[in-house]
């Protein structure tokens, strides 16, 4: 799978801009607040339909602008198809070779991509929002039915909300009954996907750490009874949510479910959060992505295109020509952003195209 094309208008800082990026390494240079990072977000959201910087509609069109018009021509099993997302403020359009798409399935998997950006280096200490996030990014590029599902169990939790902001009682044992049957499907979705990434991640860290170290990664229920969970599920959650009433009532929102579980990640059995180093969180963290990537590259039978936001200044030499040597082995397509081509071994990277952002334009 290769962006072959990729044109820009009113995207942001990105006025016009038309792109044939490489098939292997592509890195775009230049200072802050040039429109890197804007780049990388345009061919997020042309594989997504949403700014992984969860931006509005109206953030996203350039000052003065009434739309921005993302387009890109990606290859894959050598067929092309053009992909065009219409941004407006009051809403997003989609169209698969000038075809406009009703279903949002019809759009996903079209493009695949994962990202890496600086935040997610420090998902292990940061808050459970970063690991939530993290993990329903990674579940849904491989199960469309997760998109469905997540927003099912949203609107739910919406109502559910609205009752217990003004203290209704009335009606909240039904949205209570479904928020229960709809969080299932979440977390049933959730706890799959980490079991399948798990050899996945413990090979990875033991190739990147270089000894016999062992993580683990498990889903967190918050304020659940993870034993009786085991055994009754549905059950579990009506107790805990049964539980929690008072609490609900006196903070006006619902206190159990997806949206508050986490997870966790353990080194040789114990937390990484408090008691992994600086340097083993971060082995830790691109360890998740390989076998992030390694998981969609064995769903659709090819890799997706890699996103990396300035990773070269928050890894250390030594992780960095880790990450290196495993991108090299796969004949996958590659983004970097970076302040200076200094920070990149291009030399080292075999078909390679490097270019130079500036104000929102792309000078070489």
């Amino acid at each position: 799978m290769k962006l072959i094309k990729l044109k820009l208008a009113s995207f942001r800082n990105l006025q016009n801009i038309e792109l044939a990026p490489g098939k292997k390494f592509n890195v775009f240079y230049g200072n802050n607040g040039q429109g890197k990072t804007n780049l990388l977000e345009s061919i997020y959201l042309l594989a997504t339909m949403k700014s992984f910087k969860q931006a509005r509609n109206a953030e996203l069109i350039a000052f003065g602008g009434e739309f921005a018009l993302v387009k890109g021509t990606v290859e894959r099993d050598q067929v092309r198809r053009e992909i065009a997302v219409l941004i407006e403020k009051q809403g997003k359009k989609a169209k698969i070779d000038a075809k406009l798409m009703t279903r949002l399935d019809d759009f996903f998997g079209n493009l695949n991509v994962v990202l890496f950006t600086p935040e997610e280096i420090s998902m292990v200490r940061g808050g459970p929002e970063l690991r939530r996030r993290y993990l329903d990014r990674a579940v849904f590029t491989c199960d469309l039915g997760y998109l469905t599902a997540y927003h099912d169990y949203a609107k739910i939790l919406k109502n559910r909300n609205a009752l217990l902001k003004v203290n209704e009682t009335a009606g909240i044992e039904v949205w209570t009954e479904q928020l229960v049957q709809a969080a299932l499907l979440v977390i049933e979705r959730r706890k799959a996907y980490l079991e399948r990434i798990d050899r996945l991640l413990q090979g990875f860290y033991s190739e990147i750490s270089g000894n016999d170290e062992t993580v683990q990664i498990e889903y967190r229920l918050h304020g659940v009874d993870a034993q009786l969970f085991a055994g009754d599920p549905a059950g579990a959650l009506a107790q805990a949510l049964k539980t929690h009433a008072a609490e609900e009532r006196r903070r006006g929102s619902t206190a159990i479910g997806p949206h508050r579980d986490d997870l966790y990640f353990g080194l040789n059995g114990r937390s990484a959060r408090q008691f992994a180093s600086q340097g083993q969180q971060r082995s830790f963290v691109l360890a998740l992505k390989m076998a992030e990537i390694e998981h969609i590259t064995r769903c659709f039978d090819a890799p997706p295109v890699l996103l990396l936001d300035d990773m070269t200044s928050e890894l250390d030499r030594e992780r960095n020509r880790n990450l290196m040597e495993f991108l090299k082995k796969r004949e996958m397509q590659v983004f970097i952003t970076t302040t200076s081509l200094h920070n990149v071994d291009v030399d080292q990277l075999q078909d390679n195209k490097t270019f130079r952002i500036k104000e929102g334009k792309i000078l070489d």
